[in-house]
């Protein structure tokens, strides 16, 4: 089980990814503001049915649930800690924000690669 805490803070992190205050989201949910805050807190957990409606407004629940999964770099790598926070959005992403993070990676690869090409040319 996780805790409230993280939780919490993955809520905060779907809510805001969302483009919602606070008080929006609770609006969707069916909650009050105050009671969205306290879940953002960590100081209680919500029912089925608020989950329920988590899941109406677009938040992948069984993200929010997941067992924390900590990424180590290995001894001998060089893995920047920008990496890990990215490896670590990608994790808990839903299959559509899997899509959205490798699409954006190819999109700028790809502008890098034609920006090279043009300063070679040049």
């Amino acid at each position: 089980m996780i805790s409230k805490s993280l939780f919490g803070n993955r809520l905060k992190e779907k809510r805001k990814f969302l483009g919602l205050t606070q008080a929006q989201a609770a609006e969707k949910a069916g909650i009050e503001r105050e009671t969205w805050g306290k879940y953002e807190r960590g100081v209680f957990m919500p029912s089925g049915d608020v989950l329920l409606s988590f899941l109406n407004m677009g938040i992948d629940v069984s993200s929010l649930f997941a067992a924390e999964q900590e990424i180590r770099p290995s001894e001998n790598s060089e893995i920047s800690k920008e990496e890990i926070e990215l490896l670590g959005y990608y994790r808990q992403a839903s299959d559509n924000g899997k899509f959205v993070i490798l699409s954006v990676a190819k999109g700028a690869e790809k502008k890098a690669q034609t920006a090279l090409g043009k300063v070679s040319n040049g």
